[in-house]
């Protein structure tokens, strides 16, 4: 099996839906979207990235209604080559997400950093490019 490669543009598209979700809890009183961590992640199975955001709206509002209000984030940003079928959302509490804040180590000036074939507590992770916005958002 062939495997897929991250690339500069899905870097650069990642980070303006992120930014973009994180920029909107700014403008708000309450935050809504709340994003607590986001990176790229591979997946030996499907050889393929998935773009992973973790927010509580998952917990809080169930992974449906999660899916449908970063979808409309992302139409509002178009065009950009991201769809929802390269997102992944996730509860903060995922032991995944707890696995990758626990070891991302961003340089200052960079908008994220690869993390690669790496355990991590009882979790593997082949692959993952986390963005800095982890630290700022946790």
């Amino acid at each position: 099996m062939v495997r897929a490669s991250l690339v500069d543009s899905d870097i650069q598209d990642g980070y303006k839906l992120v930014s973009a979700l994180m920029a909107s809890d700014l403008r708000f009183n309450t935050p809504h979207y709340l994003v607590k961590a986001a990176f790229w992640l591979f997946d030996r199975d499907s050889s393929d990235w998935s773009l992973v955001i973790a927010t509580p709206l998952v917990d809080q509002r169930g992974p449906f209604s999660a899916y449908t209000d970063i979808n409309g984030a992302l139409r509002n940003l178009q065009p950009i080559s991201l769809t929802m079928q390269d997102i992944t959302i996730l509860s903060p509490t995922n032991k995944l997400v707890t696995a990758i804040k626990k070891v991302s180590k961003v340089p200052p000036r960079s908008i994220g950093s690869r993390i690669g074939r790496s355990r991590i507590d009882d979790t593997y992770v082949e692959d993952a490019y986390v963005y800095s916005l982890i630290n700022k958002a946790a």
